[in-house]
């Protein structure tokens, strides 16, 4: 007995001896509706992201990991809270309960200086969010962004104060670079008035002056329909190569702004002595992306590194955005509040086992024109199982990123081609329920839940969905059981 609990003490030390301390600074980076596979370090041959694949060659890298909500301002606040939508009340585009613990009020109470810069009307109400500093209008002005970020690396020294800051670089949302659309930030209650008198959303001379004062590569590379490639979620036909080239002009220049930051913190010295964590808030503002639980939607790309960690490396486990916060919080020390759904990664990141990491569940409730399209979809890495709360037999499906180039070509092309027709349709007008072969089917293009070859594997993921909702509450609870005993009672296709 002695002995097991020295093991054990020992085991405990050696957790200690290589977390972080409570004086560790952190530096939280997000990019704006960037698909997982759109930087290097994921796959993508578009050489749109060196400065980022540099910095994930430093880091640990998860590379299964899934936002829990696909839409801006509910997956920024599954963020800093560590909860599923439902339990923080961040259904779509609305604050979170009052009381909700989120991480800067935390990391507030701990001692630290915190800071948010870009996207903070997505993180409300301003109660459980209290920025010392909340700084807005560098989105997508890389020069102006670094300045933001100067300013709250001096005021948390002023302070005498470890930070945390949050940088939130508005590229690659749209309108893309070239599309000729005025910019606007997607889902930002101010008013357009109210956001010039804050100097937002237009193109002060203190903005002109800081971006004619830049290097002449901080507009970044300027993509070519000829030279892209369309992901395959998507069809190759030449409206939709425009807007992708537009789309990659604009990863691009998350790159430019990441190295802005990243030279900043740098020459601030506490490059040493900083957590830092990158990831984007969902996938690209195209159809079969971003505000669906489709594959494209959901995943997203994740990389964390800090003083003293071990090794970088990559990591397979399926792991959620709520994930984020206990993870954070434990390479801080310090202590959890009560009611998260998400795990920390600790284990992982220790190169251990972790259970229940073989499966993700994701969510949708209402999107940024205050519709109700409740999604809900429980993936692993061979299998997806989708449900659809809304469809009705009619075409009624609408987001913002169905706003440009590609879904009107899609619409035109599938006047006379039968195949594009098709996945208008499933975009839509939708199905209850969806299950897909991720092995064979990995565009999600084929609908198999009638296939009877399917059916244990439907009724596996469909019990571990029901178990999730029920432990948290879910409103759809009822409606998925339904739409499961609707299955049921149909005959299967061999």
């Amino acid at each position: 007995m002695k002995r097991s609990l020295l093991t054990l003490l020992l085991s405990c030390l050696s957790c200690v001896s290589w977390a972080a301390s409570p004086k560790l600074n952190l530096l939280y980076l997000t990019a704006d509706d960037m698909n997982a596979d759109s930087p290097g370090w994921m796959g993508s041959t578009m050489g749109a992201t060196p400065v980022l694949d540099a910095l994930a060659g430093t880091c640990h890298r998860f590379i299964n990991n899934h936002v829990t909500a696909p839409i801006c301002q509910p997956s920024r606040e599954a963020m800093m809270t560590g909860r599923v939508p439902h339990r923080s009340g961040a259904l779509g585009f609305n604050p979170v309960k009052p009381g909700t613990p989120t991480m800067v009020t935390v990391l507030k109470a701990a001692g630290y200086y915190t800071a948010g810069i870009n996207k903070t009307a997505h993180m409300k109400p301003a109660a459980e969010f209290p920025w010392d500093d909340d700084l807005g209008g560098s989105g997508k002005n890389p020069p102006l962004l670094r300045e933001h970020f100067e300013t709250t690396l001096k005021n948390a020294a002023a302070a005498k104060k470890p930070f945390f800051i949050n940088v939130n670089i508005q590229y690659p949302h749209r309108p893309f670079p070239g599309s000729g659309a005025v910019d606007a930030e997607e889902g930002d209650s101010t008013t357009p008035k109210a956001k010039a008198k804050k100097g937002e959303g237009k193109m002060t001379k203190k903005k002109a002056a800081k971006l004619a004062g830049a290097k002449a590569d901080d507009t970044g590379r300027i993509y070519k329909p000829e030279e892209i490639k369309v992901p395959d979620f998507l069809e190759d036909i030449p409206p939709v190569r425009v807007e992708v080239a537009q789309y990659f002009t604009a990863v691009a220049r998350v790159d430019i702004s990441l190295r802005g930051v990243l030279d900043a913190l740098k020459a601030s010295g506490h490059a040493d002595d900083t957590i830092i964590l990158f990831m984007s808030d969902h996938g690209m503002s195209f159809p079969f992306s971003k505000a669906t639980a489709y594959f494209n939607g959901t995943r997203s790309p994740v990389i964390l590194k800090w003083p003293g960690m071990p090794a970088a490396s990559l990591h397979e486990e399926f792991v959620s955005s709520v994930d984020i916060m206990p993870t954070l919080l434990d390479l801080l020390a310090v202590k959890h509040p009560d009611g998260m759904d998400g795990r920390s990664w600790l284990p992982l990141l220790r190169g251990e086992k972790q259970d229940a990491r073989d499966f993700v569940i994701t969510h949708v409730n209402t999107v940024s024109s205050g519709m109700s399209l409740p999604q809900r979809c429980i993936r692993t890495k061979d299998w997806a199982l989708m449900f659809h709360a809304w469809p009705d037999g009619m075409a009624k499906f609408k987001v913002e990123a169905m706003s440009g180039i590609t879904y009107k070509a899609l619409e035109a092309a599938g006047k006379t081609d039968e195949r594009i027709a098709g996945r208008v349709k499933q975009l839509r007008v939708g199905e209850p329920l969806m299950f897909f072969n991720e092995l064979t089917d990995p565009s999600e293009r084929n609908n198999s839940v009638a296939d009877a070859n399917y059916a244990p594997e439907i009724k596996r993921l469909a019990a571990l969905l029901v178990a999730h909702m029920e432990q948290t509450d879910d409103p759809q609870t009822a409606n998925f059981k339904k739409a499961m005993e609707n299955w049921k009672s149909k005959p299967a296709k061999n």
